[in-house]
């Protein structure tokens, strides 16, 4: 029994320096990538200075066509490295007041809340142990998704409720029966998606909208979805063309 611990003890230590060190290699080669981005924009923009008087219209877009390509290359780099460091702060597990982390983010978004005319609900949320980094970027990256792709004429709305989840389904979501899960619900009423990309928009760099209407790198879904695997729990999300989506977290008040 003794060496069965010491094995996996070692496993655990081996997989968090395995997990530090690709973190370490993806920030490093992200620095690499940006430095190269950052001396072409400022290229660009003294190409742009300097010749201003001598370029013409179609000059003008193929400038603006990189610089396009300049921002979306920085987003991909600033994806990736905010997908691989999702495993990177798992130092210590703490009791999270989900109440508190929820209203944390929404603060942080109050000005584009209200520029976009947003109303936001939130109901009780409970208190689970977990790795509070973690829980504020999955919060912040549904929170985003939602902002990002609301109701653009009228009111648009955000619903965030919670309930503990009951025996019967537990079953039907073939849980633990001896543990305490929570459901925990993020819906609005923005343009929705079609039901048949449930499973396909938590992949990386998955895009169901043009870029052209709706920037961003496509890896907010991916980053929610290891966040909340790392925590032993399960996304679902539920899409109605031009109706709304429904984010569903199912997760354990101790991983």
């Amino acid at each position: 029994m003794d060496d069965l611990k010491e094995k996996i003890e070692k496993l655990n230590a081996d997989l968090k320096t395995y997990k530090e060190q690709f973190t370490d290699f993806v920030e490093a080669a992200a620095h690499d990538l940006h430095a190269p981005l950052r001396k072409l924009s400022v290229l660009v923009e003294r190409l742009t200075s300097k010749y201003q008087l001598q370029l013409d219209e179609g000059a003008f877009e193929y400038i603006n066509r990189i610089q396009t390509c300049i921002k979306e290359m920085k987003s991909l780099i600033d994806g990736l490295t905010e997908l691989a460091g999702t495993d990177a702060h798992v130092a210590e597990m703490e009791r999270c007041d989900l109440n508190l982390i929820v209203r944390h983010e929404l603060e942080l978004m109050n000005d584009e809340i209200e520029e976009k005319n947003f109303h936001v609900a939130v109901g009780n949320l409970p208190v689970i142990k977990g790795f509070a980094f973690q829980y504020n970027q999955l919060f912040k990256n549904l929170f985003e998704n939602a902002i990002k792709f609301g109701k653009r004429d009228g009111l648009a709305t955000i619903n965030v409720k919670a309930e503990e989840i009951q025996n019967e389904e537990k079953k039907l979501l073939e849980l633990d029966a001896e543990r305490q899960y929570y459901r925990i619900e993020i819906s609005d009423n923005g343009i929705g998606f079609n039901q048949d990309y449930a499973e396909k928009i938590f992949q990386p760099f998955v895009r169901l909208n043009p870029r052209s209407e709706y920037d961003g790198s496509g890896i907010g879904l991916s980053v929610c979805k290891k966040i909340v695997t790392n925590h032993n729990g399960r996304i679902f999300a539920e899409g109605n063309e031009n109706i709304g989506s429904r984010f569903v977290l199912v997760l354990p008040e101790t991983p």
